[in-house]
C-alpha cells in the first residue's frame, strides 16, 4: 500500500509541475497568487503521500499564506505585517515537522519564498525563484520527490523565460 501512495503522490507531483510553469507565465500578482496557491495545495497532496512532513506542512502555510497576500493585494497593502507573521509560522512549523538536517532546504527556501511573494511586482517574484527553488529542490532529491525535484527545475527554466519574456516586452513598448 505504501509504495501504491508513494506513486499516486508522485502523480500528484506530475500536475503540480504543469501549474507551476503556467503561473510563473501569469502577467499580474493576482493570477500569479491564485496559480500559486493551486500548486501548493496539490504539493499538499503530493508531500504527504511520500512520506514529507515539512514539505508538506510548509505547503499549507503558503496555501494560506497566498490567500491573506491575494486580500492584501486588493486593498493596496503593502505593509511587511503578513511578510512577516507568515514567514514565523513557516519557521515554527519548519521546526515542528523537521524530517533531518536536509529539512533546512524546504525550511530556508519556502521562508524565502515568503517574503519575495510579497513584493507586488511578479517579476521580483520570478527573480526569487532563482534564490530559492534550488533550495526546495535539493530537499527534493533527499525526499525522493521527483514531482518536487522536476517542478523546482522547470520552475527556474520558466521564471527565467518569465523575466526574459517581460524584459522583451517592456523593450518593445
Amino acid at each position: 500500500m505504501d509504495k501504491i501512495l508513494f506513486i499516486i503522490g508522485q502523480i500528484f507531483g506530475i500536475i503540480a509541475i504543469i501549474l507551476g510553469f503556467v503561473s510563473y507565465q501569469m502577467k499580474t500578482q493576482k493570477q500569479l497568487l491564485i496559480c500559486q496557491t493551486a500548486v501548493s495545495l496539490v504539493f499538499c497532496i503530493h508531500y504527504l503521500l511520500i512520506g514529507a512532513t515539512t514539505g508538506m506542512a510548509m505547503n499549507v502555510v503558503n496555501v494560506i499564506r497566498n490567500f491573506f497576500y491575494y486580500r492584501r493585494n486588493q486593498k493596496g497593502d503593502k505593509s511587511l505585517l503578513f511578510p512577516i507573521i507568515f514567514t514565523s509560522i513557516l519557521a515554527v512549523i519548519g521546526i515542528l515537522t523537521w524530517n533531518g538536517w536536509y529539512s533546512i532546504f524546504v525550511f530556508l527556501g519556502l521562508i524565502i519564498n515568503s517574503m519575495c511573494m510579497a513584493f507586488s511586482d511578479p517579476q521580483n517574484v520570478r527573480k526569487s525563484i532563482l534564490v530559492t527553488s534550488p533550495m526546495v529542490l535539493i530537499y527534493d532529491a533527499f525526499t525522493l520527490s521527483v514531482g518536487g525535484f522536476v517542478y523546482e527545475a522547470v520552475a527556474i527554466i520558466s521564471s527565467v523565460i518569465g523575466i526574459i519574456r517581460t524584459n522583451r516586452n517592456s523593450k518593445n513598448k
